[in-house]
């Protein structure tokens, strides 16, 4: 009698699959890859068909949802990039940057409260991410949370006490609810950091215009001028400096006069 070989049509085809598997996740990572480098290298429009087609053979490789989130968030499609930020953190929870990454689209698609849940885990698994923190208190700011927000931006000095960006907010705020005072303080800090910082320079300006000392205000508008000389506001600023120098030699014009007159009573 001769051997039967009733199982080799399933045998074979064991054989077959598994290479054909292989073959399959090896070109979903080529296309992973190859997305990647082109996101790195801001083709972000080039890259979103390649991880379109790793993604389309390899369903669960969230790296690829996350690189793929960060190319539609590059190229203004927020709603696409929540898709892909989600999809991520679904395959893979611990990921401190596609959660903060999420936020940040939430607050593009102006959900400052989706925002914050998604920032607050983010800087849960990730605390020395300070540029978590700053989009934290961006959120806060949107939902009209000044205090709250103010707030982080000062830890986040506290903290990182070189951290021009946590600066440069916190100024902003001051300046938003008119509080001059802080602002110029905030400012002041700024420039001991860094003398050459322009927008520190045109801050003071702004403030000391606003708490009417003219002079002190020309000489921060003048010397925002010396470090961005190229300035889109330059035109602006030069037309204030001029105003204001006018309205100085008016004041001092009207008050020899007064004196003038005065002695003549006498």
């Amino acid at each position: 009698m001769g051997i039967k070989y009733t199982g080799t049509p399933k045998g074979l085809e064991a054989f077959l699959v598994r290479p054909l598997n292989k073959i399959n996740n090896n070109e979903a990572y080529k296309q992973f890859v190859k997305a990647d480098a082109l996101r790195i290298t801001n083709h972000f429009r080039e890259s979103i068909k390649h991880y379109l087609s790793s993604i389309l053979i390899d369903r669960k490789n969230y790296r690829a949802y996350y690189g793929l989130g960060i190319s539609y968030k590059a190229e203004y499609e927020y709603e696409k990039a929540v898709d892909m930020f989600e999809k991520s953190i679904k395959l893979s929870f611990y990921q401190p940057l596609a959660h903060r990454e999420l936020g940040i689209c939430y607050l593009y698609l102006n959900k400052p409260e989706d925002a914050l849940n998604s920032l607050r885990t983010s800087i849960t698994m990730d605390r020395t991410d300070f540029s978590a923190q700053i989009q934290l208190g961006i959120a806060h700011e949107m939902l009209e949370e000044f205090e709250m927000a103010a707030m982080i931006y000062q830890a986040i000095i506290d903290n990182d006490p070189n951290n021009l960006d946590a600066y440069t907010h916190l100024s902003a705020l001051y300046m938003r609810l008119e509080q001059y005072m802080a602002a110029g303080s905030v400012f002041t800090q700024m420039l001991k950091i860094n003398p050459d910082f322009y927008k520190a320079h045109l801050g003071l300006a702004i403030c000391f215009d606003k708490m009417q000392n003219p002079q002190r205000a020309v000489h921060y508008y003048k010397s925002f001028m010396d470090k961005k000389p190229h300035s889109r506001h330059c035109s602006s600023v030069k037309n204030r400096i001029k105003k204001l120098q006018n309205e100085r030699t008016a004041v001092c014009t009207e008050a020899a006069a007064e004196n003038k007159t005065h002695l003549v009573s006498l």
